[in-house]
């Protein structure tokens, strides 16, 4: 309801102040209808307040007060996105699914110490990514096929540099195997988990800068490593 109507609207602060008609009253009801224009404004400014709230940061809010209703619903939010992400990590599903459950496990008993200094996201991708690295201590790296966020090359090329879109998937998938975890990982946060560099940032724990350098490189290097295929255009 909109404040200026509310205080235009003489019924309405009748029934917000259970008093008779605005005109009879001397001074001291005269500052109770004043009083209950300010009670009107208040409880309009909470109602916008609990619209801007993010969902999510509420959710983690009721999971520390051990709400099994928010983490389910948490959980449905976030079970693929961070599943696809642990795969392409690890290489192996069985693995990946297991490590998605001990993440949101984790996020579980956690969600007390979680101070909302950054998305939930950020937080859970977080967890996922030390649990996929804790994981993997000891092991060969593992190459992955990676679904691509890229565009065909321009309509512009000739017929020999143009290739469908099988065999760009194909090619990116091999071109990919060239690059260092740590590039494949940034590819991955940037392009299919569409997360800012900030996100990516804490999620790393190292500085922006470090992530923008990583993402330089990469993008360069799968670039070379596409060329060398045959596929020419910016890729990415």
């Amino acid at each position: 309801m909109n404040l200026f109507r509310a205080v235009c609207d003489t019924s309405d602060m009748e029934h917000v102040l259970h008093i008779g008609p605005l005109a009879s009253r001397g001074p001291q009801r005269a500052r109770l209808s004043r009083v209950g224009v300010v009670e009107v404004g208040a409880k309009l400014r909470m109602q916008e307040n609990q619209e801007t709230i993010d969902p999510e940061l509420e959710w983690v809010k009721r999971i520390a007060e051990g709400d099994r209703e928010a983490f389910e619903q948490l959980y449905v939010a976030y079970q693929t996105r961070l599943f696809r992400y642990l795969l392409r990590m690890v290489g192996d599903t069985g693995t990946a699914e297991e490590l998605t459950n001990d993440t949101m496990v984790a996020a579980w008993k956690a969600a007390g110490s979680f101070k909302g200094q950054s998305k939930p996201s950020t937080w859970l991708f977080a967890i996922a990514r030390n649990k996929a690295l804790n994981a993997m201590r000891g092991l060969r790296p593992v190459m992955v096929e990676v679904e691509t966020a890229i565009a065909v090359a321009a309509a512009s090329e000739s017929a020999e540099q143009t290739v469908s879109r099988g065999d760009l998937q194909t090619a990116m998938k091999q071109a990919l195997q060239q690059l260092s975890a740590e590039h494949r990982e940034v590819i991955e946060l940037t392009f299919y988990q569409e997360l800012s560099y900030q996100e990516i940032a804490e999620i790393m724990q190292c500085p922006v800068n470090t992530v923008k350098t990583r993402m330089f490189y990469a993008k360069k290097k799968l670039q070379e490593a596409l060329e060398q295929r045959g596929i020419k255009g910016e890729m990415l």
